[in-house]
């Protein structure tokens, strides 16, 4: 694949992961905090609280398309491909510890003095940030063998 061809798979690239960590989430909150849960009750979930959430989404989301679009232009087993995609894993991961913090994995239900719900999903951050931990392991081993074999992996390059 020709340079054209690895920036529009850039491009596309980023494109998909704008709407999978930008759009998607900010309509999701932007449902839930204006649902109505029950005629007699409420969220107790601030403007504040939403403005946060909107703006770790945003401003993380960003950093992970541009990781995606320079990942994915770049050539095959490159070095340059290895780093990006070693960084895009890194910032997924500050992205989903980011949640943590926004206060967007505890949600509190209150019916009017009669009784409360909170729902939390931290645990689950935990156990994507596990599966995190070996993608990131995955990496630097891609990294580590695209550095070692740099000859190699030329010399194939121009025989193709």
């Amino acid at each position: 694949m020709g340079a054209v061809g690895n920036m529009v798979k850039g491009f596309i690239f980023a494109a998909i992961y704008a709407v999978v960590t930008i759009v998607i989430p900010i309509i999701m909150f932007s449902i839930i905090v204006h649902l109505p849960i029950l005629p007699f009750g409420q969220l107790d979930f601030t403007r504040e609280d939403y403005e946060n959430v909107r703006f770790w989404i945003i401003s993380i989301g960003i950093i992970i398309c541009a990781c995606a679009f320079f990942s994915h232009s770049s050539p095959k087993q490159s070095i340059r491909k290895a780093s990006f995609a070693l960084i895009q894993v890194l910032v997924n991961c500050i992205y989903i510890w980011a949640y943590k913090f926004s206060g967007a994995l505890e949600w509190t239900f209150t019916v009017e003095n009669v009784a409360f719900l909170t729902l939390n999903v931290s645990q689950m951050v935990l156990v994507t940030l596990g599966i995190y931990l070996l993608t990131i392991v995955l990496r630097v081993y891609d990294l580590i063998d695209f550095t070692i074999n740099r000859e190699k992996i030329r010399e194939e390059r121009i025989k193709d």
